[in-house]
């Protein structure tokens, strides 16, 4: 019933607010399905609401905290109880708003929810500051400033800078005030938060208006108001209005005074806000006063005391009645006045208003001295003069003001005869200032010049110091990236070379040869390119352009990719003319360009991506254009791809491998032949790139309009790979390597005595290996999705995984290097180039050493410890809690391998794999073996009978008990 009432008035509001915001909201709001996000509607339908539609802000945020209270969403019911709160002060109930922020501060501490405990801090404030308890409210503001500071809240900072400026401003600190609304609406204005803009210039106004500046103030207020004009922030505006009003009867504009306080009193009316509008009726009747409109001014404060009886208001009661007794004073109604004045005296008397006691004594004194009653005129005035004295009265003020006005006088008149003294005093001195003054001036534009030229100098020196340590930086990277590039070719050069001089009557295979002549081309292409970036930088490399067909030469540069196109199931699609293009240029250098930007379209796309290569040629220039349909370049890094050494991915975890070389190079072959290379990229749909050369047709006379056929790609036979899974009983090894040629050498130097099961990245081996745990891992540390560093950590820091062995691999030469991979738990650290039979010793090694510590454990003599069995800490860790669960369960003829597993938290396989890789033993004989040796050391001790040991240590069947201990110990218990 509840939720269809509130649907039922949320209705009407939205068709009598409908601004297109709120209507988007509302439909939201209907629209939603989960509480949450109806809740999170109400609190934006609230903030619409607040200023302008105060009703229909409490009955939406009552339903906010309606639904989070029966859906138990703790931290929107928190916010939804800040933001009642704020309606609560919106309409002067500061008390209760104080009890609802701090149930909401409970709420927030309770939770640890910091944006909630925020929010409740400056309702805090804000409330203590409106019920006079600046103390509290200096306090709970500067807790928020902290807390907002820390959260980094700006308009949070803001807003509690603007409630600050309010208790500054509330104990006449203008100053600080001042400042802190500043603050406030500089970042109000950086969030473009319009409202808030509005209020911290609404707010800069009332200061200026409270120390006179008129002008400002009314300057301040104009903004304000066009601000929340042009949002229609109708509260803003009535604040604007009514402190205008105020501007203009202090400033004698008497009629503008009424027409701003009329309007300020409407939009009160509007906004529900009876308080508000009872002051405004309370400064109308002071302008009409001043205009000695005594009728009208009667009838303003009439209206303001109706109201403020409303409300409650006895301050305000206090001075209406007061205020009606002066009018009927002034009008002769001397009767009216003395009961509205006796009223008054009441209201003062009871909540102790000095001020309203004194003024009241005053005009009682002239009402009676007018009707003749000089005793009560006598007994009111000497009221009155007590009541002055104890209020430092006008009359002191006045008194305080002549004599200063005489000192002032006095002063002046001494200040006049000591002129006229020193006149000639100061025309003598005058020069000497003036020569002084242009000295100074002087000095101090010679040492801002100077110092200008330092600082320029200084700038100077750390830019180049920046742009060197850049520069070392960038080098640094790229010899360590073509030093991998390096490394890995010639591991797979030299492996299959030291295997035929260690095996001379053997003969390479044909895909071995291929992989020595693929990766002796690499090196040689590094080299070269090395070469021409020198040549470049000396100046020493130049064009030697011959005649011939450039398209021919652009087919030829193309149809090298077809294979590699094909093996990636690649859409590799060249659109060169089917003409002949016969003219004078670098063949050499052109077909550089054209290779290199296609190697890396190929290099940074997926299998089954789209490459093409479009050639044209039209007014005298030639046009490359090679576009990608890959993983695109980020905007930011696209300025310095051309950039020497520059890497879009210079991580360890790299996809692909590079030095960095290949697109400056082609940049700087194409600048030297006059032309120009653009890029555009999008991320995850492709790069392109755009060639310029200017080429001159030579016509010889002989053009043919056959068409040129190119030969159809041709897929490559694949390289080594197994069909079937290697079932032999060998020890298994996980080789991680993401370089296809190297991952075949090894896998086939492995192959004779391991089965061998590979992985192309660190992700891909590391699920492999929780998968199916081998006997030895070996990784390489450069990978794409996850580097050597990285898995190995995984695997030593994972139980399943921590006891495996790991090598890994690397072309980074350094100790560095090798002492990180040492320290993440690798086992051992091998270097390219290596030599295949060293890697196979220490294969073997690492696998014999672990076979010795299973071997340690199934002696039966030997009593089982860990620092024995394991050599990382996870290991110790793990069979530290095997022993101790065994221990304290043996005993328990019920506790079995699934008791046991249930313990450790692991599967049925985890756990056997486990156990099996560090003691050689499964589950159920490792507990097995744990109770009988346990027996033999109490047989020994002969701690009691057969029958008691071996209920003692978990056997319910004393046959089996006798069976097991004679297989392990080779006797029967009775007479070990």
């Amino acid at each position: 019933m509840k939720r269809s009432v509130f649907l039922f008035l949320l209705f009407f509001a939205y068709l009598g607010f409908s601004q297109s915001k709120v209507d988007s909201l509302y439909k939201k709001y209907t629209d939603a399905v989960t509480d949450s996000v109806k809740v999170k509607r109400l609190h934006q339908l609230f903030e619409e609401y607040k200023d302008n539609e105060p009703q229909n802000a409490k009955v939406v945020i009552l339903e906010a905290i309606d639904r989070t209270q029966n859906s138990r969403l703790d931290r929107l019911e928190v916010m939804s109880y800040n933001h009642y709160a704020d309606y609560l002060r919106t309409q002067s109930e500061d008390d209760s708003a104080l009890i609802v922020n701090k149930k909401a501060m409970d709420l927030s501490l309770e939770m640890g929810f910091l944006k909630g405990q925020s929010k409740a801090l400056a309702g805090l404030g804000v409330s203590y500051a409106r019920m006079g308890n600046f103390e509290d409210a200096r306090k709970y503001l500067n807790e928020n400033l902290a807390l907002t500071e820390r959260l980094g809240d700006s308009l949070g900072m803001a807003d509690t800078y603007i409630t600050l400026g309010t208790v500054h401003t509330q104990n006449i600190e203008y100053t600080e005030a001042m400042e802190l609304y500043t603050r406030a609406s500089e970042i109000y204005r950086k969030f473009d938060d319009k409202g808030n803009l509005s209020k911290a210039l609404g707010n800069i106004g009332f200061v200026h208006r409270s120390m006179g500046n008129y002008n400002k103030a009314k300057d301040y207020f104009i903004q304000s108001d066009e601000i929340a004009k042009e949002i229609n922030l109708k509260r803003q505006r009535a604040f604007c209005s009514y402190n205008m009003s105020i501007v203009y009867r202090n400033t004698g504009d008497l009629d503008r005074a009424i027409a701003s306080n009329a309007e300020a009193i409407k939009i009160y009316a509007e906004l529900g806000n009876r308080k508000r509008v009872s002051f405004g009726q309370f400064t109308m009747g002071k302008i009409y006063w001043e205009k000695e409109d005594y009728e009208q001014s009667l009838d303003y404060y009439q209206r303001s005391l109706e109201i403020s009886q409303e409300v409650h208001d006895s301050v305000n009661i206090g001075h209406s009645y007061e205020n009606i007794g002066k009018c009927l004073h002034k009008l002769g109604r001397n009767a009216e006045a003395k009961a509205n004045l006796a009223k008054a005296m009441e209201v003062a008397d009871r909540i102790g208003l000095k001020v309203l006691a004194m003024n009241t004594h005053e005009i009682l004194a002239d009402v009676h001295s007018e009707d003749g009653d000089y005793q009560e005129a006598y007994t009111n005035m000497n009221a009155y003069a007590t009541l002055r004295n104890d209020l430092y009265t006008r009359e002191k003020v006045d008194l305080a003001n002549d004599i200063e006005a005489k000192y002032q006088n006095e002063q002046k008149s001494r200040e006049i005869a000591l002129l006229e003294s020193e006149k000639e005093l100061q025309t003598l001195q005058l020069n000497k200032r003036v020569n002084e003054r242009n000295g100074i001036i002087a000095f101090s534009l010679i040492m801002l010049v100077l110092a200008a030229l330092l600082y320029n100098q200084y700038r100077i020196k750390q830019n180049a110091n920046r742009k060197l340590k850049e520069l070392d930086r960038m080098k640094s990277n790229f010899f360590a990236n073509i030093s991998h590039e390096f490394r890995t070719p010639l591991t797979l050069i030299k492996g299959p070379i030291e295997h035929l001089e260690q095996n001379p009557d053997e003969k390479l295979g044909l895909e071995e040869i291929k992989m020595i002549r693929r990766n002796a081309t690499r090196v040689l292409k590094l080299v070269n390119q090395l070469l021409d970036l020198s040549r470049i930088d000396t100046g020493n490399l130049k064009l030697e352009p011959t005649e011939g067909d450039v398209f021919k030469c652009l087919r030829a540069a193309a149809s090298s990719f077809n294979s590699h196109a094909a093996q990636r199931a690649m859409d590799y699609r060249v659109h060169i003319p089917h003409t002949a293009l016969w003219a004078s240029f670098d063949r050499d250098k052109l077909e550089k360009i054209v290779y290199n930007l296609l190697s890396n379209a190929f290099k940074f796309s997926e299998d089954g991506s789209v490459i093409t290569l479009e050639v044209n040629y039209r007014e005298q220039e030639l046009q490359l254009k090679v576009s990608d349909s890959g993983k695109g370049i980020p905007d930011d890094q696209l300025l310095f791809i051309f950039d020497r050494f520059y890497q879009v991915d210079s991580s360890a975890t790299k996809e692909h491998e590079g030095s960095g070389i290949g697109l400056s190079l082609s940049r700087d072959l194409v600048e030297m032949m006059d032309g120009t290379i653009t890029v555009s990229s999008e991320l995850h749909k492709g790069s392109f790139f755009t060639v310029h050369l200017p080429i001159q047709e030579i016509r010889t006379g002989r053009e043919t309009d056959a068409k040129i056929h190119l030969p159809a790609n041709k897929i490559p036979s694949r390289a080594f790979e197994f069909s079937k899974k290697d079932a032999r009983d060998l020890p298994g090894i996980l080789l991680v390597e993401d370089n296809s040629d190297m991952r075949n050498f090894i896998q086939k130097s492995l192959i004779e005595n391991y089965r061998v099961n590979t992985a192309v990245n660190g992700k891909q081996g590391l699920n492999k290996a929780i998968q199916d745990p081998p006997d030895l891992i070996i990784t390489d540390l450069m990978m794409p999705k996850m580097d050597g560093i990285e898995l190995c950590k995984s695997l030593k820091t994972d139980v399943n995984t921590s006891h495996i062995p790991v090598i890994m691999l690397t072309a980074k030469a350094g100790m560095d290097n090798k002492i990180e991979g040492l320290e993440t738990g690798a086992d051992d650290y091998l270097t390219k180039p290596f030599d295949a039979k060293e890697l196979l010793v220490r294969i073997k090694n690492l696998i014999t050493q672990r076979q010795k510590l299973r071997e340690l454990y199934t002696n039966r003599e030997v009593q089982v410890d860990p620092r024995k069995i394991t050599v990382t800490s996870v290991d110790q860790k793990f069979l530290e809690k095997v022993l101790d669960l065994m221990e304290n369960r043996h005993a328990d003829a019920e506790f079995g391998v699934p008791q046991m597993q249930e313990a450790l938290a692991m599967s049925k396989t985890q756990l056997h794999r486990k156990l099996k890789a560090l003691t050689n033993e499964a589950p159920g004989e490792l507990l097995r073996n744990f109770r009988l040796k346990r027996a033999a050391q109490l047989l020994s001790q002969k701690a009691d009978s057969v029958t008691q040991i071996a209920y003692g240590v978990g056997f319910n069947n004393l046959s089996y008990f006798a069976k097991c201990f004679k297989e392990l110990y080779g006797v029967a218990p009775s007479t070990y």
